[in-house]
């Protein structure tokens, strides 16, 4: 997931060609959809947009489970891998370059097609899902309820909200920098992704960095590139959530079944289901 303006969108351009090498689909589809149709089927969901959709994996998995999915980010890069990979797969599934506040402007219009709708109805979404730990990139909570407005802007009243991220609860007080270094073959060429962390606890923000490995004929060469991060606490979630117009919020402490209750000082990930008010 990228956002405009604070490099963040150059970032995951940068990776995009690499994403699905550090990403083991198949066991993290596995691990995870038995929670995501489990929220999905209990808030009756059929329309479905992944709203920090990255290469797009979770979006073609919900459109390959019969939902009706579509998916957004703000990094063309990663669009275009969604894109192409939706087209290798024969399915038709709709992508679309587009942050988290505008996502009403970009698709509340295209989805008022069904001809018994009035003209200009909206059409929204049953469900929104923001995966991936891509809130701890809006780096105040202006942005951060702004953000959770455009994902509101989307759902329909009782709509289901779904987000992802680390437990920050816990990482900003353990502090943990270096994560598992993931590698594979793109393009003729073995490459390997590196992720690391920065932390400045004056500033209250995270450095987050990814070290991009490639070989060729003359050896390794590596490229470093980092994004701002702000470490999202529970409460200031529940906080935005509840601004936003959000209710019935309920965490978990991982995105797999059963359902794991979320424990600060223990859980791996702060996964977060909210209704539209």
């Amino acid at each position: 997931m990228s956002l405009p303006g604070d490099g963040t969108t150059d970032f995951y351009d940068a990776l995009a060609p690499m994403f699905d090498v550090m990403t083991d689909w198949q066991a993290r589809l596995a691990a995870e959809g038995p929670f995501l149709r489990a929220v999905l089927e209990e808030a009756a969901a059929v329309r479905v947009l992944d709203a920090a959709c990255g290469s797009g994996g979770h979006t073609l998995a919900l459109a390959g489970w019969g939902y009706r999915a579509a998916g957004a980010d703000a990094s063309p890069g990663m669009i275009a891998l969604a894109r192409a990979k939706a087209a290798a797969a024969g399915q038709d599934v709709p992508f679309e370059v587009a942050d988290l506040a505008g996502l009403p402007a970009q698709f509340l219009h295209a989805n008022r097609t069904a001809p018994e709708r009035g003209e200009g109805e909206e059409a929204p979404f049953d469900a929104v899902l923001c995966l991936g730990n891509s809130l701890p990139h809006l780096l105040d909570h202006s942005a951060l309820v702004e953000a959770l407005r455009g994902m509101a802007g989307v759902l329909k009243p009782g709509g289901l909200f779904v987000t992802q991220n680390l437990n920050y609860d816990l990482r900003w007080k353990t502090q943990p920098r270096f994560f598992a270094a993931q590698g594979g073959e793109l393009d003729g060429q073995n490459v390997l992704v590196w992720r690391f962390a920065d932390y400045d606890l004056a500033a209250g923000r995270i450095a987050f960095n990814i070290a991009l490995f490639r070989k060729n004929a003359s050896g390794w060469e590596v490229r470093v590139h980092t994004t701002p991060q702000r470490p999202l606490f529970r409460a200031d979630l529940h906080a935005a959530l509840s601004e936003a117009g959000f209710a019935e919020i309920r965490d978990f402490g991982r995105m797999a079944a059963p359902f794991e209750p979320f424990d600060p000082d223990k859980s791996g990930d702060l996964v977060v289901t909210a209704r539209k008010q």
